[in-house]
């Protein structure tokens, strides 16, 4: 799933740390401490710039879970950690509007998406 948001990550270029910032969260916060998350950002595979790994709390990370909406309805299925598929969330503060695709799909079609939320710079003023 990184590999895929990287793509994602450089159609955004310089916008990336200015208007445009990913927020990774873990649902394992045991095993995605803060310093497994250190060492996953040294990996070299990608340029951080504006792009969070976030880890905490269990039941904080469970509030922000819910908050987003990123959780299966059967609560069986929800609480098996393997049965959690990748989305990308995404909003503008601005507009207060937030919307939800697959992290998995085509990066151009996930960009395309987050622009129409977050808006393109080139049509918008910032």
């Amino acid at each position: 799933m990184t590999e895929n948001l990287v793509k994602v990550q450089k159609f955004f270029g310089e916008r990336m740390g200015d208007d445009i910032l990913f927020l990774s969260i873990t649902i394992d916060s045991d095993k995605d401490d803060p310093e497994a998350l250190t060492d996953y950002r040294r990996y070299p595979v990608n340029d951080w710039t504006g792009w969070y790994h976030l880890t905490g709390d269990y039941d904080e990370i469970e509030t922000l879970r819910w908050v987003l909406g990123a959780y299966d309805l059967d609560p069986e299925v929800d609480a098996d950690k393997t049965e959690h598929a990748g989305i990308v969330t995404f909003g503008n503060d601005k507009t207060n509007w937030w919307a939800a695709v697959p992290a998995m799909i085509d990066p151009k079609e996930v960009a395309d998406a987050i622009i129409r939320i977050a808006g393109n710079p080139r049509t918008q003023p910032r």
